[in-house]
């Protein structure tokens, strides 16, 4: 029982509970790994139907990590909301709040047969240095009583606990993302790319299956870079990543950015001809996006295992893309979008 005689699930004073919250919030920087547990922890210590963390970015709200009971039928939809400007976080505290508040406060809560009302709910601010950085929800059903003044009590300092978490766990997610992703693109960068190469060649062994590899070399780009300028240049490389990002297989092809202008596809289970012939439809494409912005020309190579072998792969697309470049072999021309 907790300190009020009515709360509280296993035995031990609040500063052991708070010790233990601290120790599954601490466990991973990996907030995937670490809140579901720490949400369920908070949940037997202050029975709640939910628990939900959101986290707070550029005004938006998203539900991070939640932990519901067992056969509710309610559910969470984890998904962004704009914050609402009636709200200040960093002093929200509402508990029994009427139906208005309850749907402005939780719009990421639907219950078994709609919207719900009548709920019992504490949200309490988590904030890092006067810097608020997301929230924490404790949701009971309309049957529930009201959080009782240690319940708010405890609530508030599981709330300090996890909002360390919460701002430490999404810096370490911003640089694992980093290590992977071209910043400005948003597509992999050259260190994805060689992972990523060495484990589709590897799977291509084993399974005796195709997989070819595709450079997109951008031939005017320091031109372009010049006469529009660095946002101009940089807008071009983004135009280009997104069309390869899109034209990609979703969980199978790769797209890359593996230097300054050039750019890799990785098409697993694809010949050198359906490689050659999505060649021609990126290069079209791309072009048609960078037309308004500069009259681009693209260059491109394609080398495919096993005709060509696996330690050759990317030396092959590499004297392919120079020989290209130089002669100008394979290049498209925005005006009709064809490759001459």
């Amino acid at each position: 029982m907790g300190p009020d005689g009515s709360r509280g699930k296993v035995g031990g004073t609040g500063f052991d509970w708070l010790m233990q919250i601290a120790y599954l919030a601490g466990k991973s920087l990996d907030l995937e790994e670490a809140l579901p547990a720490t949400l369920a922890a908070i949940a037997e210590l202050i029975p709640s139907e939910h628990v939900v963390v959101l986290h707070l970015q550029d005004d938006m709200m998203t539900v991070k990590a939640h932990w519901s009971r067992p056969g509710s039928t309610d559910r969470l939809e984890a998904t962004s909301f704009k914050r609402s400007p009636a709200l200040s976080l960093c002093d929200l505290d509402i508990v029994h709040a009427d139906a208005d508040q309850e749907v402005a406060v939780l719009p990421y809560f639907k219950g078994g047969g709609g919207a719900k009302r009548g709920l019992v709910f504490l949200t309490i601010p988590l904030a890092v240095d006067y810097v608020c950085v997301g929230r924490l929800d404790l949701i009971r059903d309309e049957a529930g009583e009201e959080f009782s003044p240690w319940e708010r009590h405890f609530a508030q300092a599981c709330a300090k606990i996890l909002a360390l978490s919460l701002r430490n766990g999404a810096e370490y997610a911003r640089v694992v993302w980093l290590a992977e992703h071209d910043p400005l693109t948003g597509i992999g960068n050259r260190r994805s790319f060689d992972m990523a190469l060495n484990r589709e060649l590897a799977r291509a062994e084993r399974y005796r299956r195709d997989v070819s590899l595709l450079l997109i070399d951008l031939d005017d780009f320091k031109e372009a870079n010049t006469h529009l300028g660095l946002s101009g240049g940089d807008e071009i490389l983004r135009r280009t990543a997104k069309v390869l990002a899109e034209r990609a297989r979703k969980g199978v092809d790769i797209s890359c950015r593996i230097g300054g202008d050039e750019f890799a596809m990785i098409l697993p289970e694809i010949g050198e001809r359906q490689a050659d012939d999505l060649a021609l439809r990126l290069v079209k494409d791309v072009a048609q996006s960078t037309m308004s912005l500069w009259p681009m020309r693209f260059s491109y190579s394609i080398s495919t295992y096993p005709a060509t072998s696996a330690e050759l792969l990317r030396r092959a697309a590499d004297a392919k893309l120079q020989a290209a470049k130089s002669r100008k072999g394979r290049v498209a021309v925005p005006v009709r979008g064809a490759v001459q």
